[in-house]
């Protein structure tokens, strides 16, 4: 795995962990790589908040383990919204 690789998997793995205070790191540390702020987004964040959702559907996450990992999905806005993100 390249650097890049590995900060996109480890912003899902803060996602579904709910950790909070990790994906917003992970996301200053995307900018700093110069990782564009909506790949971090869509191949990190956006894919852990999804996969939380499945674990929630078949039984595997309760509701606190859902919105920890969705307090974790809206820790990014403070670092990346605002920035240059072109679609």
């Amino acid at each position: 795995m390249t650097g890049k690789d590995e900060l996109i998997a480890a912003i899902k793995k803060a996602v579904l962990d709910g950790d909070e205070a990790g994906a917003r790191r992970l996301a200053q540390e995307t900018l700093e790589a110069g990782i564009p702020p909506l790949e971090a987004i869509d191949k990190g964040f956006v894919p852990g908040i999804r996969q939380a959702g499945d674990l929630w559907e078949e039984g595997e996450f309760f509701l606190p383990e859902l919105v920890t990992a969705a307090q974790a999905m809206k820790s990014h806005r403070s670092i990346l919204q605002g920035k240059d993100i072109i679609v």
